[in-house]
């Protein structure tokens, strides 16, 4: 390899290496971005299960208030 070849190799090299510092710190960019979108998708989740607690639970005493409705319309009925 004469000296040229090897000038040009090393700046192939450098070059390299530049576009892999890029990528890394492109992934590492995508990366914090899903770890963010994960956080986000965990809290609505959670968010998600609360209301369906509550709302299981508002279900419950209307079937409850329904029943003493319906059986306090039975009394009325003769």
């Amino acid at each position: 390899m004469d000296k040229e070849q090897l000038i040009s190799m090393i700046h192939f090299l450098e070059e390299r290496g530049k576009e892999s510092e890029r990528d890394n710190r492109e992934l590492k960019e995508l990366v914090n971005e899903l770890r963010d979108i994960k956080k986000q998708d965990m809290q609505n989740q959670s968010d998600l299960m609360e209301s369906i607690e509550r709302l299981t639970n508002q279900i419950a005493e209307l079937s409850e208030q329904n029943k003493v409705l319906e059986q306090e319309v039975d009394n009325l009925l003769p």
